[in-house]
């Protein structure tokens, strides 16, 4: 998060803490953050002695873990070697899951197939290369079942081009064709109108997304970068198998 939190382990003053309380985790973690970040939920994990903290910087939350006796902070993922499990990400996805549901379908631009197998959220940049070529396969994507729901992270922010072309995108009478043309580099007509763009940025933002395009499927797991179909499909059918 910007550096604010070192990687691995940070020296904190000593300080004696409550059991899961918010406001003595956040005291311990001003000393090295100068109250840049807030502490949202502690809860145990499965190490006696470490405890996990999700904290909020301005730009998604983060999962981090302290020492409960509040001499150290740990900044990474915590694994289940027996389980082979990554609970760090687990917990991520969880997340990930609550923040997509509140994001329904009139918050986004949709491209179903008839019969959806699969669906996916992707969030996207017009200007991005790799999120053009996943738009221009989308007929691939929905002849294998997969639907495709669109959420905008224009990545040089909201103050950028890629930003307004977002809202002239969201503000066409046909989304879609609107998508696709602009997908292809052709101009959309500017457009101003009550707009999510920025909601979608920070929902990505929280999601982890750092770079576009970025998958989210419907049990919070995100799957960074394009994925041609075929091998989209194989995935997506690996971690459904029953």
């Amino acid at each position: 998060m910007n550096n604010i939190i070192t990687l691995i382990l940070i020296l904190l003053a000593g300080v004696a803490f409550a059991d899961n309380d918010l406001e003595t985790y956040q005291a311990a973690l001003n000393k090295v953050t100068k109250g840049n970040v807030k502490v949202v939920a502690v809860d145990d994990t499965p190490i006696a002695g470490i405890k996990e903290v999700m904290i909020d910087g301005g730009r998604g939350s983060e999962i981090l873990y302290l020492s409960a006796d509040g001499k150290y902070i740990v900044n990474g993922s915590l694994f289940d070697i027996e389980n082979r499990v990554d609970l760090t990400d687990q917990k991520k996805s969880l997340l990930r899951k609550d923040l997509m549901g509140k994001m329904g379908d009139s918050q986004r631009i949709n491209f179903y197939p008839e019969k959806m197998d699969y669906h996916v959220t992707v969030f996207t940049d017009i200007d991005c290369g790799y999120c053009r070529k996943l738009h221009a396969e989308m007929e691939q994507y929905n002849a294998m079942g997969i639907g495709i729901s669109y959420l905008f992270f224009p990545r040089a922010g909201l103050q950028s081009g890629s930003f307004d072309k977002a809202v002239n995108v969201w503000c066409a009478a046909d989304q879609q064709q609107a998508m696709t043309m602009a997908k292809a580099g052709e101009p959309v007509d500017p457009k101003q109108c009550d707009n999510p763009i920025a909601d979608h940025y920070n929902a990505g933002l929280s999601a982890g997304v750092s770079g576009t395009p970025a998958l989210v499927l419907d049990n919070g797991m995100m799957m960074p970068g394009y994925l041609p179909p075929a091998q989209l499909k194989q995935r997506l059918d690996a971690i459904n198998k029953p």
